[in-house]
């Protein structure tokens, strides 16, 4: 690790600190915005996924319960423009089932659910109307409007055969008649012309045929020109002839034409036919449609045991027939109508909870996103708390690492050279050879320099003693003390060498250091950097040093040495 950190300048440390603390804090902000970008992406699919299925659900429930009521619609006033209310608010809920499909997995499975619920409540609802299209949207169209043209033609008819008023007041001339002959009172002659009057506007105002009016007025006028007569000579005299006359004879015929074409209430029969039928289509109660039948049957018996031609009874047979038929192919329609109906409402009533519950779905869905955002949120928040701590403890022991190997390394030196100015130090800065860093450099410049001091001393001082020795041994007068100082020369000679020996060594190392980089230099010419050339001044330098050792030791001139310091250098 101290190689690796002795290769960095201080500037590039300081500046890897800076990186290293810009990162930490850099990436507290990239985990703070993958935070707020989360919670915007959940935010955002929350909007873009469960608000919009709620809306689209409750948009569906809308256009469902618009196309219900224009489906009650059609089938209270039966108008044909509700049936396409009915569709066009279809149409919009297959739109928006459609968008609904596109939002997720799950509303694609209630999309498909109601798209079939839609085409059933669709095609039940088209069968309905297409029913009462058959029945008739009005009294005018379809099996209502045809067997009502069929009774309305049977009333017209039975008008021709109502001569009940007419034979009544026939009776009241008839009575008159004989009340004038009777009682002699000219006021029964007053009464039978002003009962003749009568008999005529009732004639011209009834739905009697043409030709039968014409008979009726022309035996009325014989009845009325005969009379006269008659009673002239019942007001004159008593006899009166039995109250025979043209005017009786005339009076048969009439009552002849009348009974030729009556059928005894058969108008009225026709019109409670006809209560019955309103009263059905108002309740769709079928015992209405029983007491029509049963009135028909009436009907037909009367027509049956009336004195009316064959071709007259077998026309108002056939329109009674008619009329009877269409009912009650409308009676089964309309059961119909009841079976279909309660289809359409079963379809609905299929898709009313299918939408509920996926507006619920939503609800709950949404809930249970909005609390798990907000529990991401917490954790999140409390995660990038513990990021940013982390980071600023990393940073802040990054810095403390950092500043603490610089200020010891100073330190150590400071107090080197607090030793090398007032004593004799012996303890070395540790430094990493070939190292960058200038705090390093700084350390192997001191080493250097006190190991140059400390060789010049240790020469100095054995050569002080070696000095010492040979004065000494010149000096001695016993043998006993030239052998002591003979030991003692040699013990200094044998340091001596030692510390030539040494200094040899370093020699050798700063003249391999030189060849190292000579040789890295020829195989990459031009290459030079600042590294390079400051090693080979350390290494020159070191060698002149050493030299200058040596040649002090040996008592050369410092020139010398420098000069062969140059020599060895151009080698």
């Amino acid at each position: 690790m101290e190689k690796v950190w002795s290769k960095f300048r201080i500037g590039e440390k300081i500046g890897l600190g800076f990186a290293v603390v810009g990162l930490l804090f850099a990436g507290v902000v990239w985990h703070y915005h993958q935070t707020l970008k989360s919670v915007l992406d959940d935010y955002q699919q929350l909007h873009s996924v469960f608000e919009v299925r709620k809306s689209l659900a409750l948009e569906i429930e809308i256009e469902m319960a618009a196309a219900r009521d224009a489906e009650k619609d059609f089938l209270i006033q039966r108008q044909e423009h509700f049936a396409e209310e009915v569709d066009q608010h279809l149409q919009v809920m297959r739109a928006k089932v459609t968008a609904l499909a596109a939002v997720d997995q799950h509303s694609r499975q209630t999309a498909e659910q109601l798209q079939r619920l839609l085409t059933t409540y669709q095609e039940s609802f088209r069968t309905v109307a297409e029913a009462w299209r058959s029945i008739g949207l009005d009294e005018n169209s379809g099996i209502q409007g045809a067997f009502r043209q069929k009774v309305h033609r049977l009333q017209e008819l039975s008008a021709q055969y109502y001569v009940d008023p007419l034979y009544t007041i026939l009776l009241q001339i008839r009575r008159s008649e004989k009340d004038l002959a009777l009682r002699k009172d000219p006021a029964y002659r007053d009464r039978v012309r002003k009962l003749i009057q009568e008999f005529r506007q009732l004639v011209q105002g009834s739905g009697l045929q043409a030709t039968v009016k014409q008979k009726l007025l022309s035996e009325l006028l014989v009845y009325a020109r005969t009379f006269e007569p008659y009673a002239d000579t019942a007001l004159k005299s008593a006899e009166v002839g039995g109250g025979m006359g043209p005017f009786r004879d005339a009076a048969h015929r009439i009552e002849a034409i009348l009974k030729a074409h009556h059928v005894p209430h058969l108008e009225t029969n026709i019109y409670k036919l006809r209560r019955h039928e309103k009263d059905f289509l108002l309740r769709g109660d079928e015992a209405y449609a029983t007491m029509l039948v049963e009135m028909a049957r009436t009907i037909r018996s009367q027509i049956a045991a009336s004195p009316l031609s064959e071709t007259d009874k077998t026309l108002l047979a056939s329109l009674l027939l008619d009329y009877q038929q269409g009912f009650l192919l409308l009676v089964a329609q309309r059961a119909s109508i009841v079976t279909l109906t309660r289809e359409v409402d079963a379809a609905a009533r299929q898709i009313a909870p299918l939408i509920t519950a996926n507006v619920d779905q939503a609800n709950q869905m949404m809930a249970a996103r909005v609390e798990a955002i907000a529990d991401s949120s917490r954790a999140s928040v409390h995660l990038g708390l513990i990021a940013m701590y982390g980071a600023l403890a990393l940073a802040l022991i990054f810095v403390i690492t950092l500043t603490s190997r610089i200020v010891h390394k100073v330190r150590q030196m400071a107090g080197l050279l607090d030793d090398l100015a007032y004593g004799a130090p012996t303890a070395r800065v540790p430094a990493v050879p070939g190292g960058r860093d200038e705090i390093n450099a700084m350390a192997e410049s001191l080493n250097a320099l006190l190991e140059h001091r400390a060789n010049f001393l240790d020469c100095w001082k054995t050569s002080m003693n070696e000095m010492i020795a040979q004065r000494e041994l010149e000096l001695a007068h016993s043998e006993a003390a030239r052998d002591e100082l003979l030991t003692e020369l040699r013990a200094a000679s044998i340091a001596k060498v030692q510390q030539l020996n040494a200094i040899r060594g370093r020699l050798l190392l700063h003249a391999k250091h030189i060849v190292e980089i000579h040789q890295r230099l020829r195989s990459a010419p031009g290459d030079v950097t600042t590294d390079d050339v400051q090693s080979l001044e350390h290494a020159a330098q070191g060698m002149v040093t050493l030299l200058e050792v040596l040649a002090v030791d040996n008592g050369t001139s410092p020139e010398r040495a420098a000069g062969a310091a140059d020599q060895t250098v151009s080698a």
